[in-house]
């Protein structure tokens, strides 16, 4: 049956689960740019950074990637939305596991 440390661990991971907000699937990207302007620092090599969230979505013969700037004030809530995103996935991952614990153990 269910044991009740399983049952116990089940219910404080879908707990953790619901309280994730603002989950984003995607990778931050910083690039450099040049701006144009002669007298800038860019010009001589130093570029300006640049930050983009890439997104992959689609099925595996058909991935599509999307490219979306951030500004600099965006990359902490991004970053926090990547984070919380990843940790979903781990307890769905820990979820699955005691699932199958149970079944197993009938």
């Amino acid at each position: 049956m269910n044991s009740p440390i399983t049952k116990t661990q089940r219910q404080a991971l879908a707990k953790e689960l619901s309280s994730l907000g603002h989950l984003i699937r995607g990778s931050l990207v910083v690039t450099g740019k040049k701006c144009g302007r002669k007298s800038c620092a860019c010009a001589e090599g130093k570029l300006h950074p640049h930050t983009y969230l890439s997104i992959s979505s689609g099925s595996s013969g058909r991935k599509k990637n999307r490219i979306v700037y951030v500004t600099a004030e965006q990359v902490a809530p991004m970053r926090a939305g990547i984070e919380a995103y990843q940790r979903a996935w781990e307890i769905l991952n820990e979820l699955t596991d005691l699932n199958i614990r149970q079944i197993k153990e009938g």
